[in-house]
């Protein structure tokens, strides 16, 4: 294949000492050689940036930045700025990649003229297993039909409406690679409104603004459950404010879908959507306070905008199966059972978390497979 064009791929680093490397080395073992791979450090204050300059005194194709500390959103917006390459693809710090990734993602790119390739991703456990997490089907999507077929699936992830049943979709960054004149001329940014929905942002904009974006169903991209990343760190650190971004992100969103003539009907089914998401964030930045003052402060959730809002609403939008926290809890919120849907959110959590971290599925399918 002609790699004539130079793919950039952003890695954000912040205290990834322990697994930097491997994921440096993945991206540079990539088939795809005509690469820049841009490490940049967002004031790490463990070994990783003297990893990571190592690692470029090997390598020319490795650009090292360090800046202040400000989070995913701006350390990959610095990215953006500083990468020169015609396309851009992402990666976390902890992940991995398929060598053939961006030789097959660039092939589909040029061959179907696209602006952009979206591929499958494995979520890779402690054991080595990797479980399917996104799959799509070998597609050309122009809009409006990638609006129908992605963005609105994505949307309303969790949620029994516009489903699309030929693919797994979440709203993820690392999977995509992005033609660098579409974010240029569409002012493609990150943005960060609670805490860590900024994949959700930009593959907003890009499902809104690109023409036409490839889809394979080739699983390529391999996410590491890190139970000390960034996003499981949000669960349990409370933000004063939190409604206040909420609004900020509905507002954001609703904005936009209106500018591109989305239909009134759908984004009112979003944000009734948005807002039981918004909900259940409450219920857990609630959690977070973990001090004698949570009951009382109990009654506060009462007057919250989101379980108002839900409360209220007249034409609401059921959960999909299997989306467990979405059919308990918002129905007990819509009943008005706060304390209860309270209590039972918090369950549920620690269940989940005690699943993941401690491998408990994996355990069982190995006492299963020896006594089977």
């Amino acid at each position: 294949m002609n790699e004539d064009i130079k793919l950039s791929i952003i890695i954000p680093i912040y205290n990834g000492e322990n697994y930097i490397q491997s994921t440096i080395h993945s991206v540079l073992n990539s088939s795809y050689q005509n690469l820049e791979i841009l490490l940049i450090d967002d004031g790490s204050t463990d070994h990783s940036l003297e990893l990571c300059q190592r690692e470029a005194d090997l390598d020319s194709r490795i650009k090292v930045y360090h800046k202040e500390n400000e989070g995913i959103a701006c350390t990959r917006n610095y990215g953006l700025r500083h990468a020169s390459g015609e396309y851009i693809g992402f990666c976390d710090q902890d992940d991995e990649i398929s060598c053939k990734m961006y030789t097959i993602m660039m092939h589909r790119i040029i061959t179907d003229g696209s602006q952009a390739a979206i591929c499958g991703c494995y979520r890779q456990k402690k054991n080595g297993r990797r479980v399917v997490f996104e799959k799509y089907t070998d597609t050309i999507l122009e809009n409006p039909r990638s609006r129908n077929k992605l963005l609105l699936p994505m949307l309303f992830k969790g949620f029994a409406i516009y489903e699309n049943h030929e693919a797994i979709i979440y709203p993820t960054i690392w999977n995509c690679i992005i033609s660098r004149q579409l974010i240029e001329e569409k002012n493609m940014r990150f943005r960060s409104f609670v805490s860590y929905e900024d994949d959700l942002i930009m593959l907003f904009q890009l499902l809104l603004q690109a023409d036409k974006i490839s889809t394979l169903s080739d699983i390529l991209y391999y996410w590491n459950t890190n139970v000390h990343s960034e996003i499981h760190r949000s669960a349990v650190r409370h933000l004063p404010d939190l409604e206040a971004r909420q609004q900020n992100l509905i507002n954001y969103i609703t904005d936009n879908l209106a500018k591109n003539n989305i239909a009134p009907k759908i984004i009112e089914q979003y944000t009734y959507v948005q807002q039981c998401r918004n909900a259940l964030l409450q219920l857990d930045n609630l959690a977070a306070l973990n001090d004698r003052k949570t009951i009382h402060t109990l009654k506060m959730l009462r007057v919250c905008s989101s379980i108002s809002y839900i409360c209220s609403a007249h034409n609401t939008v059921p959960s999909a199966k299997g989306f467990i926290r979405n059919t308990i809890i918002i129905a007990l919120l819509r009943r008005k059972h706060i304390v209860a849907a309270y209590f039972m959110n918090r369950l549920i959590n620690v269940i989940r978390f005690a699943v993941e971290k401690y491998q408990i599925t994996e355990r069982l399918e190995r006492r299963l497979k020896r006594t089977s």
